[in-house]
């Protein structure tokens, strides 16, 4: 470097010098993204097509799309615990329901021996479950639950991508309880035969279908009577809890029993059907029942958890930071989930101040007696109080939504 390069450098603002260096550095990245993108998507495209050529090379696979706003992971592993009783079957693994995700799991994991291929496919946007349908051509399967995050019919539109790839002499199983599913259902009925026989299941409404009765709940799990429209019935035993898994449940055995497994043989793999962690996950400790939902944040499972609470025989213990990732709606959502709390709750413990203030809103809107309502910074602090309350009843502390693991 000359002598004019080292007095250039010594006037040169250091400042203005590491925002070029930063500069420079987001374009050559850029650039770096340009030049790969390509390369990224032709080695995307050639799992795609290695995938899409196991699939054809196994022509008598049963494939089963399961998709919804929620509960599709459970209602995925509900369907492979329950199937299993007769069929070798394969499933997505945990959450892998993206194109890439189901790619990786056909490739790495299917073998000619399995015999149904249970699916799960989630998607943000419209299309997305499409291109799913176009990867897998799913011969079975419908959205298990719908909501209202964004917008509805965007919603409607996205899950109902699934229902329009299966073919006419498939089977469309769909949630007779969701409002929206049974909305978009008759808005579609006279356009093709799939839609106007869906095999519909129901947690206690009696009509076409597959429903539940007499359903009793306990900290040890859940009693019901299933009604196939066949006119079979049989007494199911569960460690689940709460009416949202009823339904999550219901489908299953709709599933199952489509597949001519009878009801009786059902009972057996219903009862060993597991918690997904953090998903209404009851854990016994003594006089104490912890209902651990913190994974759950979203209005209706968080609505379907307070009012299963509620159900209990003993002191019910609320403990909350409420939902998040809700967009700008989020705190009307909270608001309404105090009001159901309040409704459901002998103590309400909430975790952060600010966060939670319209939950502590809607609570108080309903009479709570604000002597039972408390707020800690910390989620650790909360189960400590929660403890600590006295009482002669057996305890039931339900853990909702978001909490962290280590809990």
């Amino acid at each position: 470097m000359g002598l004019l390069d080292i007095e250039a450098m010594k006037t040169f603002p250091l400042g203005a010098f590491l925002l070029l260096l930063t500069g420079l550095q987001k374009i050559m990245i850029m650039a770096a993204n340009k030049v790969n993108r390509p390369i990224e998507k032709g080695v995307n495209n050639h799992y795609i097509n290695d995938a899409k050529r196991i699939l054809k090379e196994n022509p008598d696979l049963t494939i089963i799309g399961v998709t919804g706003s929620y509960g599709k992971t459970s209602v995925k592993f509900y369907l492979e615990t329950l199937l299993r009783q007769r069929y070798r079957v394969l499933v997505t693994p945990e959450s892998y329901n993206t194109p890439m995700g189901i790619v990786i799991t056909i490739r790495k994991f299917l073998k000619p021996t399995h015999e149904i291929f249970v699916c799960e496919m989630g998607a943000r946007y419209v299309g997305e479950i499409k291109e799913d349908c176009d990867l897998v051509h799913p011969h079975h399967g419908g959205p298990q639950h719908l909501d209202t995050f964004e917008s509805m019919e965007n919603i409607q539109k996205t899950k109902f991508e699934l229902a329009d790839a299966v073919p006419d002499g498939g089977m469309l199983f769909l949630n007779g309880d969701n409002e929206y599913i049974a909305e978009e259902l008759e808005r579609r009925k006279g356009s093709r035969p799939l839609y106007d026989d869906p095999v519909m299941y129901h947690s206690q409404k009696i009509g076409s279908g597959y429903y539940a009765s007499d359903i009793v709940i306990t900290n040890h799990g859940t009693d019901f009577t299933v009604n196939a429209p066949d006119g079979e019935s049989e007494r199911f035993s569960m460690k689940l809890v709460g009416m949202h898994n009823v339904i999550n449940v219901m489908g299953a055995i709709a599933v199952a029993h489509e597949f001519d497994i009878p009801l009786a043989e059902l009972r057996i793999p219903v009862r060993r059907i597991q918690s997904v962690p953090h998903r209404m996950e009851m854990k016994n400790h003594g006089d104490v029942t912890i209902i651990d939902d913190a994974f759950n944040s979203n209005p209706i499972g968080s609505k379907a958890a307070v009012e299963t609470l509620a159900i209990m025989d003993g002191m019910r213990i609320l403990i909350t930071p409420g939902m998040v990732e809700l967009g700008e709606d989020e705190a009307e959502y909270n608001r309404k989930f105090g009001t159901y709390a309040a409704d459901c709750c002998d103590r309400i413990f909430l975790v952060g101040r600010k966060h939670t203030e319209p939950i502590k809103e809607g609570i108080l809107s309903k009479g709570f007696p604000e002597k039972h309502l408390e707020v800690f910074d910390k989620v650790e602090d909360a189960i400590s109080r929660a403890y600590a309350v006295k009482t002669d009843q057996h305890k039931y502390i339900l853990l909702e939504n978001d909490l962290p693991d280590n809990y």
